[in-house]
């Protein structure tokens, strides 16, 4: 039996026949849905501007060709937070996740979700 090449099957195919698809069957979307401020705790632990987070927008939107490299302009911090989720998008996982970074006094929402990979 001739094997086809992974890339023209789809990964059910390629899990049945234990092939490895050099291309990822998913990609993850990570769009920017809140910005907040904790005023009060500013005040008591004041480190930086008094402000929300000020290298992203709502409404950004990011988008991921593979699991391991941050897509531009995406802060370090965020993309650190979310890799969990970002990885099981990847790999598959249908429900969208909602996280935020870790920054207590500027916490920024994401909603990490999967779009399927169109092949031309």
């Amino acid at each position: 039996m001739k094997i086809p090449p992974p890339e023209s099957l789809d990964m059910n195919q390629c899990n049945a026949l234990g092939l490895q698809r050099t291309e990822e069957q998913y990609c993850c979307r990570i769009t920017v849905v809140r910005k907040d401020f904790r005023q009060d705790l500013y005040q008591q632990h004041p480190y930086g501007p008094a402000s929300s987070c000020g290298r992203l927008e709502v409404g950004q939107v990011f988008e991921t060709s593979n699991r391991w490299d941050p897509p531009e302009g995406l802060c370090p911090w965020a993309w650190s937070d979310l890799q969990s989720m970002i990885h099981s998008i990847h790999a598959g996982h249908k429900i969208p996740y909602f996280a935020c970074c870790s920054d207590g006094l500027r916490p920024v929402t994401f909603k990490v979700e999967g779009i399927e990979r169109t092949y031309s």
